[in-house]
């Protein structure tokens, strides 16, 4: 193999450095202040510093999912999900959808805002479906299951009761979180946002109310 001119005149400028170390023993910083975070300027930085998204935690999406007696069938995909999305979110305020609720902006943060999307769509149907009756039809997109009451695995009472039935709690620091849940495939999505759920994108909820609206979303889906 050849090298070209450029690589050796990289390796010359290299030869001629003379880096010198420090014992990390020895290293002590002058500059220990923590960054300030920007001032929240409209059109600039617009991200808040509180509240802060919920941690992943998988055990927490999971426990929620037990609980769940609508959710989505199996054979929909998730190229449908966004449809769902739009016309659950957009009803009522967008109160179904309070508990995956992400605003980069200004939050609020639902507390399964880090699920992967179709745990995040479930949560949304069963709220919807719980409120309107037959709600959990969706032209055969939704499908009902047997909900377990209170999950037997560890933790999964405590974590629900912390964040509640509209998902807006927090789990407490001593909770633990097991990595990331947002691991869907990439799909567009209402719930896409901060994981565009793989949605993982920025999911403001008044956008969708805005959007539910102003497109006339009375789409009948029942």
């Amino acid at each position: 193999m050849k090298t070209n001119e450029d690589f050796d005149n990289l390796s010359k400028e290299i030869a001629k450095a003379t880096p010198s170390g420090v014992s990390r023993d020895s290293y002590n910083p002058s500059n220990t202040a923590a960054a300030a975070c920007p001032k929240v300027t409209a059109g600039k930085w617009e991200a808040v510093s509180s509240p802060l998204p919920a941690t992943p935690n998988t055990d927490l999406c999971s426990c929620m999912t037990e609980t769940l007696s609508c959710v989505v069938a199996d054979n929909v995909k998730e190229t449908d999900y966004k449809a769902m999305f739009d016309f659950i979110c957009g009803e009522s305020k967008g109160k179904y959808c309070a508990g995956i609720n992400k605003n980069a902006t200004s939050g609020p943060y639902g507390a399964y805002g880090m699920c992967n999307s179709k745990q995040q769509l479930g949560f949304a149907l069963n709220a919807y479906a719980k409120a309107v009756p037959n709600g959990c039809g969706f032209k055969g997109k939704a499908t009902s299951k047997a909900a377990v009451a209170t999950p037997s695995a560890s933790g999964c009472a405590t974590m629900l009761q912390a964040v509640g039935a509209q998902g807006t709690g927090v789990v407490s620091g001593g909770a633990k979180a097991s990595g990331s849940a947002a691991s869907g495939s990439a799909a567009e999505g209402a719930a896409a946002g901060l994981s565009a759920p793989s949605f993982s994108g920025v999911f403001g909820l008044g956008i969708y109310v805005v959007g539910a609206v102003a497109s006339g979303m009375a789409m009948v889906l029942l």
